[in-house]
């Protein structure tokens, strides 16, 4: 016995919402849309000294490599809105207990501070400083009194480490490792880009792509970051 035209369209329309539930393409009448598990950043919220809205969790994972996670709070947890990225630590590792030239990349909470580059600011919502030949940050080369963890300029008098730099300072941002400034204790400590040797002399790495997004992700609000 032949189907009525109605029921024959029906059946079809019936066919073709089971199909398309199927592939994910739509969902039941009635029923609710499916929605990806949320991440959390527990390393994030386990740790006290953490404050900030927005955290860059970078997550040791082997003595030179991390992985790094953009974690936002919401309400009391903090999740992953990013990640995770690869990203390359200190040749010598990781330490708590960080010392001028021991390659080793600072463990703990510290806030993201300014940017600076060869290149022009490429999205970061901080102050940025388009380095020349002339810029140096003050490290234990220091041979003028002051200024030691801090960016100055040869013309000045200040020695230190080049920031002009194409590779890895194309983009950086500095991280805000012993701002008290005592000497001995480290300095030079940035999120950058990775170098063509993949190593790093105490900083975090990244690739290009993933750093800019990184930078442009925290927007206007203050961040911190958690090395782990």
């Amino acid at each position: 016995m032949p189907i009525p035209t109605a029921l024959k369209r029906l059946a079809g329309t019936a066919s073709a919402l089971a199909l398309g539930a199927g592939l994910g393409l739509a969902p039941l009448p009635g029923e609710a849309p499916a929605s990806a598990k949320t991440a959390y950043c527990t390393g994030v919220e386990k740790n006290r000294a953490v404050t900030a809205a927005k955290v860059i969790e970078v997550k040791q994972r082997s003595t030179l490599k991390a992985d790094v996670y953009l974690c936002r709070k919401s309400g009391k947890r903090y999740i992953r809105d990013k990640g995770p990225y690869g990203a390359r630590l200190g040749y010598a590792g990781t330490t708590a207990n960080k010392r001028e030239g021991d390659g080793k990349t600072p463990k703990g909470v510290f806030w993201m501070r300014n940017g600076f580059g060869t290149a022009s600011n490429p999205g970061l919502r901080k102050s940025w400083t388009k380095v020349t030949r002339d810029h140096v940050w003050v490290d234990g080369k220091a041979t003028k009194k002051g200024g030691y963890n801090t960016m100055q300029r040869k013309s000045k008098g200040y020695r230190g480490e080049a920031l002009y730099q194409p590779k890895p300072y194309k983009y950086a941002q500095v991280i805000g490792y012993n701002e008290a400034r005592t000497p001995g204790k480290g300095s030079a400590i940035f999120l950058h880009a990775n170098t063509a040797s993949m190593k790093t002399a105490g900083c975090v790495s990244m690739y290009e792509s993933q750093l800019v997004t990184t930078m442009k992700w925290q927007s206007t609000t203050a961040t911190q970051i958690l090395i782990h």
